[in-house]
């Protein structure tokens, strides 16, 4: 009987330690996250390039690897049918894009998965640089509440246009043609 309280109190003992151990991590030390979004004095958004990406293979970087291009960026589901309609009209443009104009992919990795992600990169063979959104947290910062949904920055970040559905080459070659 003796042995059980021991091992009782061993037992508690280590998960109080382990429980102090989470809390002490969450309180004390949190990862530097940079909100991609921030509102500029005349109301106007821009992109933040320190804010972290990671990609397909699951690597980081941000968006300053981008910085000076035009960006699109495309928030998007592989279950969104909306998305998978749209894939290769991104693809189409994609290979036609002007040289100082970067598409970036952002899947709604939170609501969807990392494998599902993988695949429809695979079924609709694009080539496209594809970024995983692990935990919500770029779809938190732009304000998603609908798949896919494109965001179109000049090469200096500032938010030009923000397209909620589906759009295909035609239109996004319109919202780009004054911006390089």
């Amino acid at each position: 009987m003796q042995i059980k309280k021991r091992l009782g109190l061993y037992f508690s003992a280590l998960i109080v330690v382990l429980l102090v151990g989470i809390v002490f991590k969450n309180v004390f030390i949190k990862e530097a996250t940079v909100n991609p979004i921030a509102e500029n004095e005349d109301g106007t958004k821009q992109l933040v390039f320190d804010a972290k990406l990671t990609r397909l293979d699951e690597s980081s970087t941000t968006f300053k690897e981008y910085n000076g291009k035009v960006l699109i960026v495309n928030f998007w589901a592989s279950w969104c049918g909306p998305c998978q309609e749209e894939a290769s009209e991104l693809r189409g443009f994609y290979k036609n894009k002007p040289e100082n104009v970067e598409l970036l992919a952002i899947n709604a990795t939170s609501k969807d998965s990392i494998e599902n992600a993988m695949k429809f990169q695979e079924s609709y063979n694009l080539n496209f640089p594809i970024f995983l959104d692990l935990d919500g947290t770029l779809q938190k910062s732009f304000e998603i509440f609908a798949y896919p949904t494109t965001f179109i920055f000049d090469s200096k970040g500032k938010l030009m246009s923000t397209i909620k559905g589906s759009i295909n080459q035609k239109e996004l070659n319109k919202y780009i043609e004054n911006l390089y």
